[in-house]
C-alpha cells in the first residue's frame, strides 16, 4: 500500500485582515500556491481570489475582522468514465475542474455549528447542535443512526437543505471520534460550483466542511479514511452513492486523470495519468438540472437497490453454472465479473439466467433474500415508498460492462489510443441513453440497448464466432447495458458533438437526469470553435425560441400569472431577441427579471400546475453554456 498523508494538514488560523492582505498581496505565500493549485490562467486565479475574500468579509462582517479562522477549498470533478459503477469495484476516471468550494471556519467553546452562505438569500442562516442531533436518532452505528425515523423525518421535513450536505460531515466526523466530545464552528460559504449538473456540488460542500470541521477539532484522518467518512457521511441526505467524487477531491491532481476504486480504505491506490496535451476536455451545460428531487432520487436508488439484489442473484447463478468456491469468492461486486475471469461468453450466459425485470413480490416468493426488507428499507424507506419492480438485467450488465470500460479508458489513455477511449465513452452514454433522433431530428425511444434474451443470445454465439468482426463487437466493453439515467437534453447535446470532425468522445457525467455533458476534442481552436457554434445553433438558441413560443402559448401561464402576464411575456421576449441578437450574456436587470420568472414558473410546474420547466431562458450560455475544462490540486485546508 502506497503512503499516504493524513488530512487536514497544519491549518492556518489568522485573522480575517491578516488572510485579505495575503489575497492583495501579489507575492504572498498564498498567491504563490494558488498559482500552483490552478496554473497560470489569470482569470481563474482572479476568480478563486475573489470568491475566497467574498467568504472572508462576509465572515468578517458577522464575526468580527479580527476573528481567527481558517480557509478549505474543494475543486469539484467531472469522471470521463466508469459513470454510476464506483460502488460495483469500477475504477473511475476522474478531472478535477477548478470550479470551487470554499469555506472559513472559525472555532467556538460549544457545540454548535453555525452556517451562514455569501448567497444568503438562496442558502439561508442555519444552525445545530452536535449533541442534539445525536440525540434526535438512535445513534449505534452510523447505517443506524441515519436509518432512524426520526432522522428521516427531519431529512425529509428539509429535503435539499444545503445544512444538511454539512450535518452529513460533521456528523460522521464525530461518529468516528466517539471518544471525543467535538466542538462546533462558525462557518462561512461560497462557491461557484454550478448545482445540480453532474459536478457533485454537494460533495464539495460536505468536503470542504468536512475538512474545517477536524482542523478547528485538531484532528487529523489518513486521506484514504477520510474519504471512505465522507462519502458515508452523505448519506445522511438520502442517497446511497458511492465514494468516488469525494475521492475525487480529495486526491486530485492537476492536469491529471486519477483512477483508482474506492470502496474501502485498503483498496484506494490512487494513480495519476498525464491526459493528452493536444486533447482538450470540454463541459457542456445542458440547463436541466440533475438535482434529485424525491422522485429522481427514487429513480436513482432503484438502480443502486438493482444492483445490489442483482449481486445477490448471480452468486446463485454462478453456483448453479458450476463455478468453483475459488471464483466466486472473487466476486463480491458487479465490476469483479470480468472475461478474465470466468470467460465473456459465460458473463452472457449467466445474465441470460437473469430474469429481465423482477417484481418486489417476486423476490419475496422466489428467493432466498433473508434480509429483502431491510434492504429495501434502507433504499426506500426515507422516501416513504417502495417500486412494484426493478429492472435487473440492464443494470447488471451495465455494471460488469461499465467497470470494464473504466479500466480499458484509463489503459487507452496511457497508450496515446484517445480515439478508441473516446469510442468507450460513446458506448458508455448509449448504456444511459433514452432518446435517439431520426434524420429530421425527431427523437424515439433508444430501445437497442435493452438486454433482452435474443440480445445475449446473439451476443454469445457472436463471441464464440471464428468472425473477428463478430467477436469483436460482441467484446465486454462494447455492450452499453441498460440504466437510463440521461435525458432528451443530453442526448441530443452528445450527438450534436459527435457530429463535429474533431470530436472525440462524449458522455454524460455524473448521476445523470440532466447537468453536463462531456467531450473530448483535438485541441485545436477551429475545433473548438466549430463544437461552441454547433451546440448554441441547433441547442441552446432553438430550444430557447421553442421555450419562448411555449412560454408565449401556453394557457395556463396566463393564468398563473395573471393580468401582469403581457407585460411579462412582453419582458421575457425582449429579452431573448435582445440576447440571441447580441450574441452574448445579459445585464443584471434581465437576468435578475428572467430568475424570477423561472423561480415561479418551477415552482408551478413542481407543483403540477403548469406543463413545462424554463431552462434556456435565464441561461447565459454564450457565456459559460460551453467551456473548457481546467483542473486544479486536491481539496485541502489553506
Amino acid at each position: 500500500m502506497q503512503k499516504i498523508e493524513s488530512v487536514p494538514k497544519s491549518p492556518r488560523f489568522m485573522k480575517v485582515t491578516d488572510w485579505l492582505k495575503e489575497l492583495r498581496d501579489e507575492k504572498s505565500p498564498l498567491i504563490k500556491h494558488l498559482y500552483e493549485i490552478y496554473g497560470e490562467d489569470q482569470n481563474v486565479i482572479d476568480g478563486r481570489k475573489s470568491i475566497i475574500a467574498s467568504a472572508l468579509e462576509r465572515y468578517g462582517n458577522i464575526y468580527g475582522m479580527d476573528s481567527e479562522v481558517l480557509v478549505t477549498r474543494t475543486p469539484c470533478r467531472i469522471n470521463l468514465r466508469g459513470m454510476h459503477s464506483e460502488m460495483q469495484h469500477a475504477t473511475p476516471n476522474y478531472l478535477t475542474h477548478a470550479r470551487t468550494m470554499v469555506i472559513v471556519a472559525g472555532k467556538r467553546n460549544d457545540d454548535v455549528v453555525e452556517m451562514n452562505n455569501v448567497e444568503d438569500k438562496k442558502f439561508g442562516k442555519r444552525q445545530f447542535s452536535i449533541s442534539k442531533e445525536i440525540e434526535n436518532g438512535n445513534w449505534g452505528t452510523w447505517i443506524d443512526y441515519i436509518d432512524s425515523k426520526t432522522v428521516r423525518e427531519s431529512i425529509e421535513a428539509n429535503r435539499g437543505d444545503w445544512a444538511n450536505y454539512i450535518k452529513a460531515s460533521v456528523l460522521k466526523i464525530q461518529d468516528s471520534f466517539p471518544d471525543r466530545k467535538l466542538k462546533g464552528m462558525n462557518i462561512v460559504a461560497y462557491g461557484d460550483v454550478p448545482r445540480g449538473n453532474g459536478m457533485a456540488s454537494s460533495s464539495t460542500l460536505v468536503v470542504s466542511s468536512g475538512l474545517a470541521f477536524m482542523a478547528v477539532n485538531d484532528l487529523a484522518m489518513d486521506r484514504r479514511e477520510s474519504v471512505i467518512c465522507l462519502g458515508q457521511g452523505e448519506w445522511y441526505v438520502g442517497t446511497r452513492g458511492g465514494f468516488g467524487d469525494h475521492g475525487a477531491m480529495i486526491f486530485g491532481k492537476r492536469g491529471h486523470i486519477l483512477h483508482s476504486v474506492f470502496l474501502t480504505v485498503d483498496e484506494i491506490e490512487p494513480e495519476y495519468i498525464a491526459f493528452p496535451e493536444d486533447h482538450q476536455v470540454v463541459i457542456i451545460n445542458s440547463y436541466k438540472t440533475s438535482t434529485k428531487s424525491a422522485e429522481r432520487l427514487f429513480a436513482y436508488n432503484q438502480t443502486m437497490f438493482a444492483y445490489n439484489i442483482a449481486m445477490i442473484l448471480i452468486k446463485d447463478v454462478l453456483k448453479d453454472m458450476g463455478f468453483s468456491n475459488s471464483i466466486l469468492d472473487q466476486i463480491n461486486f458487479l465490476g469483479q465479473i470480468t472475461p478474465e475471469l470466468i470467460g465473456c461468453d459465460k458473463i452472457y450466459e449467466l445474465l441470460r439466467k437473469l430474469p429481465e425485470r423482477v417484481s418486489i413480490n417476486d423476490l419475496r416468493r422466489r428467493y432466498s433474500i433473508a434480509d429483502l426488507e431491510k434492504r429495501l428499507d434502507r433504499f426506500f424507506g426515507q422516501l416513504k415508498k417502495y417500486p412494484e419492480s426493478v429492472d435487473v438485467r440492464g443494470p447488471a450488465l451495465w455494471g460488469i460492462a461499465e467497470s470494464e470500460r473504466s479500466r480499458a479508458f484509463a489503459e487507452l489513455i496511457k497508450n496515446g489510443e484517445i480515439r478508441k477511449a473516446g469510442e468507450l465513452m460513446y458506448i458508455g452514454h448509449d448504456g444511459d441513453r433514452m432518446f435517439r433522433f431520426d434524420g429530421n431530428g425527431k427523437p424515439k425511444n433508444f430501445v437497442i440497448n435493452k438486454v433482452t434474451d435474443g440480445y445475449l443470445d446473439r451476443l454469445i454465439e457472436d463471441i464464440k464466432s471464428d468472425d473477428i468482426v463478430r467477436r469483436q463487437k460482441a467484446q465486454l466493453t462494447n455492450q452499453p447495458g441498460d440504466y437510463d439515467a440521461s435525458s432528451f437534453e443530453l442526448d441530443m447535446i452528445v450527438d450534436i458533438v459527435k457530429s463535429v470532425d474533431g470530436s472525440v468522445g462524449a458522455s454524460l457525467t455524473g448521476a445523470g437526469f440532466g447537468g453536463n455533458v462531456l467531450a473530448i476534442v483535438e485541441k485545436n481552436e477551429n475545433v473548438i470553435n466549430e463544437l461552441k457554434n454547433a451546440i448554441t445553433q441547433q441547442y441552446y438558441e432553438s430550444r430557447e425560441l421553442e421555450e419562448l413560443n411555449w412560454f408565449e402559448n401556453d394557457s395556463s401561464l396566463k393564468s398563473a400569472f395573471g393580468d401582469d402576464f403581457d407585460d411579462v411575456k412582453h419582458r421575457i421576449k425582449e429579452i431573448v431577441h435582445k440576447k440571441q441578437a447580441t450574441k452574448s450574456g445579459m445585464d443584471k436587470a434581465d437576468l435578475d427579471f428572467a430568475e424570477s420568472v423561472q423561480r415561479k414558473i418551477n415552482i408551478l410546474h413542481k407543483e403540477g400546475k403548469i406543463s413545462g420547466e424554463m431552462m434556456f431562458i435565464p441561461a447565459n450560455y454564450y457565456k459559460d453554456g460551453v467551456v473548457l475544462n481546467i483542473t486544479a490540486d486536491n481539496a485541502e485546508v489553506l
